[in-house]
């Protein structure tokens, strides 16, 4: 498998929350436990901008516009993103795996956010490594359904809703 911008930030995710486990962080281990919430939340962001990339442009580097592909890459908004993922009206149409996705983007946005914006929040190392797994795990299922559901659900979160 090739190296990919998300994989990366998981395994950097993984490696602060070890660095704290292991006694190895300076002073509490906050500063890497908010950077591990981040570095998790932004696999998942990256992960689906491969994927609407991938499966608007092309996974093809030979094959495909690079500026497309880049256009498509850039193309997503975290608040959109969020909203539909929060949409009952839509999302409950995809599969359980894209479900699970979407409940972890919005789960992960909203601890990303506490750890960007609230100085006072303080996180948990068991909370944080069992949130980075969780959201492995959902990754990796994403990846599991089908081209169809996965190319429906990029155009879902990119693309404006049907009036």
């Amino acid at each position: 498998m090739d190296r990919t911008i998300h994989s990366d930030l998981i395994r950097l995710a993984r490696q602060l929350a070890l660095a704290v486990q292991a006694g190895e962080a300076p002073g509490s281990g906050q500063i890497e436990l908010c950077c591990a919430v981040r570095s998790a939340y932004y696999a998942f962001f990256h992960m689906l901008s491969r994927q609407c990339a991938d499966l608007f442009a092309g996974q093809d580097p030979e094959s495909r516009s690079e500026p497309a592909w880049l256009q498509a890459y850039r193309s997503l908004n975290h608040g959109t993103v969020r909203s539909r993922c929060v949409n009952n009206k839509y999302i409950t149409k995809f599969p359980a795996e894209i479900r699970r996705f979407a409940e972890w983007f919005v789960r992960l946005q909203a601890v990303r956010h506490s750890a960007d914006y609230d100085p006072s929040v303080e996180f948990e190392h068991e909370v944080v490594t069992a949130a980075i797994e969780d959201a492995a795990s959902a990754m990796i299922a994403f990846e599991t359904v089908s081209e169809k559901d996965r190319r429906a659900f990029a155009v879902y979160v990119t693309a404006p809703l049907p009036r």
